[in-house]
């Protein structure tokens, strides 16, 4: 379906952090696999506070219904090749917290993938998080916001837009869209060291898988 041409997507601002947390503690924390899988069922004030730090980099979008209502976030930031190592560093911070724990998965995946080297560049652009009003999914609103951080990111110097979807239907958007899938985790692969399962989403939420995309 064609997006409502009432909406517009514009850059996060300095004084939009407590209207984009708000929204996401609405319509993406409370579904999303890595919160949902793991204990306790909310986020940490870390994770939210990560979410808030991208700000600044000029990549995070919200999508507005009538000029005022958010109806879609995007939060999206820079990373380069030594992504990894900054991670190991924050998952040593947070160890044994919720946030701790699903960095430590974020770590992995960081590592395995290594899409500076993989792409032969600098610098990528990273989505993080992407929230949709229940009452407009499938309705063209992630992509609108996803096709608009890539612009930001090409404009930025970026020649990559990367992400890490937890949810199946944030893997069948990239898909859709044309990106490359360039790994992938199971859920039941990712284990603590007496060989239990860290992260336990509800179905149909099995694995994780990154996309990229060249811009």
């Amino acid at each position: 379906m064609s997006v409502s041409d009432d909406i517009e997507v514009r850059v996060v601002g300095s004084g939009d952090g407590p209207a984009m947390i708000k929204f996401l503690l609405e319509h993406y924390y409370r579904e999303e696999p890595l919160t949902v899988g793991c204990s306790p069922p909310e986020p940490d004030e870390a994770d939210k506070e990560f979410l808030l730090s991208n700000i600044p980099h000029g990549a995070c979008l919200i999508a507005l219904q009538g000029g005022t209502r958010i109806v879609g976030a995007l939060v999206a930031g820079p990373k380069d090749a030594h992504e990894a190592d900054h991670l190991t560093e924050e998952v040593a911070k947070h160890a044994g917290t919720k946030w701790g724990r699903i960095l430590s998965l974020l770590t992995r995946i960081e590592r395995e993938t290594n899409v500076c080297q993989r792409y032969g560049i600098p610098s990528a652009m990273h989505v993080h998080a992407v929230g949709i009003d229940p009452t407009l999914r499938r309705q063209g609103v992630a992509a609108l916001l996803v096709k608009a951080v890539e612009e930001l990111a090409r404009s930025q110097g970026h020649r990559l837009l990367v992400g890490d979807c937890s949810s199946s239907y944030s893997a069948r958007l990239m898909e859709r869209l044309g990106y490359e899938l360039i790994h992938t985790i199971r859920y039941d692969e990712f284990l603590d060291e007496s060989g239990q399962q860290i992260i336990r989403p509800p179905a149909p939420h099995d694995c994780i898988k990154t996309f990229a995309t060249l811009l």
